[in-house]
């Protein structure tokens, strides 16, 4: 009953037959990211989920939406068929040197994450991801090149061949080969 009710990962219990009692040795799950509402656009938190993939409503943990203590990490468009490549993902971006604020996975040919250096595309999930972050790990220096404000995304769908957009339309995209080294 415990399992079914509270986000546990696991439940142990011990009986004492001499002095008789109960043991129970319970293992928490520990939410890592937020899921965020797709219905009408709202963006509000969803649930929770854990960095094996589980999911968590946020009244299992006794929050609201707007609760404080809710995990930095928010992630959109969550959809059962990619739900299984989340931990994979989730150790992914938490090994990478850049920060990652919110993943997009509304759109299944193209991962967007929200980073320091801005939003990066990544093109349909695959297990380039690590090679995809370490590349923009070269890429640190861009803001010292070009202001933020500039590059409407960092295209990494082919992390050999980085891309930059920027926010002119008359601009073409600027290889930056250069940056990442």
């Amino acid at each position: 009953q415990l399992r079914q009710r509270a986000p546990l990962l696991a439940v142990e219990v011990d009986r004492k037959l001499m002095q008789p009692g109960l043991k129970v040795t319970v293992q928490e799950r520990v939410p890592v990211a937020v899921v965020l509402s797709d219905h009408l656009g709202d963006g509000k938190p969803a649930g929770l989920i854990d960095a094996q993939g589980a999911w968590m409503p946020l009244t299992s943990f006794g929050l609201g939406p707007t609760a404080e203590q809710l995990p930095g990490l928010q992630v959109r468009g969550l959809q059962p068929q990619f739900q299984r490549y989340w931990p994979q993902v989730y150790a992914t971006i938490h090994r990478s040197p850049v920060a990652v604020q919110s993943i997009d996975w509304s759109d299944p040919t193209n991962l967007v994450l929200v980073t320091d250096l801005g939003m990066v595309h990544l093109g349909p999930y695959s297990p380039d991801l690590e090679q995809q972050l370490a590349t923009l790990d070269k890429m640190r220096n861009l803001p010292n090149h070009m202001p933020s404000s500039a590059v409407a995304y960092i295209d990494l769908s082919k992390p050999s061949q980085p891309a930059i957009t920027l926010n002119e339309t008359s601009s073409p995209a600027v290889n930056s080969d250069q940056d990442a080294q």
